[in-house]
């Protein structure tokens, strides 16, 4: 159960940073955008790097807590 609970975390972690990143890092870092891209476009998706790199990260620390500290 720990596993299933640590992953769904690492899932809700990755996307939520994943969408932030995007929408506060991504006008600022190289590639910028020639105009705002929104959430509903390919490119936010495909050109995020920066959103997926940190959502890795954080998502990986929550899965990790979860899986050491998992009392259930």
């Amino acid at each position: 159960m720990k596993w299933l609970s640590a992953g769904i975390s690492f899932i809700i972690v990755f996307v939520i940073v994943f969408i932030l990143g995007g929408w506060f890092l991504m006008p600022h870092l190289p590639p910028i955008p020639l105009r705002p891209i929104s959430a509903y476009e390919l490119d936010y998706w495909t050109d995020n790097g920066a959103g997926a790199l940190l959502g890795l990260i954080l998502a990986g620390l929550s899965y990790r807590s979860i899986k050491e500290n998992y009392n259930g």
